[in-house]
């Protein structure tokens, strides 16, 4: 039997509370070394609230954080930069700054600068094929240029963390093309095989089932199912959930399947 993968991050009854209106009500998972774990939901389901909660930027009313068995709490801010990088859909663009340097910027909490974060940043840059970008002002980017670099940025942060690092993606993929959505959630899948964690909230149900190993849905704040990818991305509980009809499409030549969402489920 396979052995199954440890959590590198974890959520415990997390519950959050702003302007009076209940956000998250006892939501936990765990973030495993090895996997992608993809949070999913409607609109208003909780999930970017979610990841402000887990990288510390809004305090939960209950629940805790565990980063590797300890409360996350307990690390210095520079000890968990080198372990957990997060990429939010706010990311603000730095202006007068080349793309090579916005990516090293990813390397300040390892406190090493000059070629180190140099050569580091270069990496990512090829992973990303971002290379011919690398001096150009990120103020002439495109929005999707911006979000490849911004992934690239993330990815630096953590990379070769010495005990497993943690990437969480917030809509990573928001802004850019078919392809470049799949070369960046299979650089995602690629980190988590080398023995770290990604936890990644998306809306693409297609690219949920092809690239996550675990998937957590969620509803009005609530853990609605959690489980290995192919059990939770199945058309009646997706339909229920997100109020339409997911059917699958299943394409048997090629070994693969589609969720397609059709107009919403007449009310009664």
């Amino acid at each position: 039997m396979m052995k199954k993968s440890s959590p590198l991050l974890v959520a415990e009854g997390v519950s959050l509370t702003r302007d009076t209106r209940r956000i998250l009500d006892n939501v936990s998972l765990d973030v495993r070394s090895g996997k992608l774990l993809a949070v999913i939901g409607p609109n208003g389901a909780g999930k970017s609230s979610l990841l402000s909660v887990i990288c510390g930027l809004w305090k939960a009313d209950t629940g805790r954080i565990m980063l590797d068995g300890r409360d996350i709490r307990e690390y210095t801010s520079s000890e968990r930069a080198r372990r957990c990088a997060v990429m939010r859909q706010d990311n603000t663009r730095p202006t007068g700054m080349t793309v090579l340097e916005a990516v090293e910027i990813g390397r300040l909490a390892h406190g090493s600068g000059g070629d180190e974060s140099s050569i580091v940043a270069r990496e990512m840059l090829r992973r990303m094929d971002l290379e011919d970008l690398a001096l150009r002002d990120c103020a002439r980017l495109s929005g999707g240029e911006w979000q490849r670099v911004a992934f690239a940025r993330t990815l630096a942060q953590v990379w070769k963390s010495e005990h497993g690092g943690v990437l969480l993606l917030d809509e990573p993929v928001s802004s850019l093309d078919p392809a470049h959505q799949h070369h960046l959630l299979g650089a995602a899948r690629e980190f988590a095989r080398e023995g770290h964690a990604v936890l990644v909230i998306l809306h693409d149900l297609n690219l949920t089932a092809h690239y996550a190993d675990e998937v957590v849905l969620l509803a009005g704040g609530r853990v609605r199912a959690s489980g290995a990818a192919a059990n939770i991305m199945r058309q009646e509980l997706l339909s229920k959930v997100y109020g339409c009809r997911v059917v699958a499409v299943e394409d048997e030549a090629r070994g693969t399947r589609a969720l397609m969402r059709l107009p919403s489920l007449a009310r009664r």
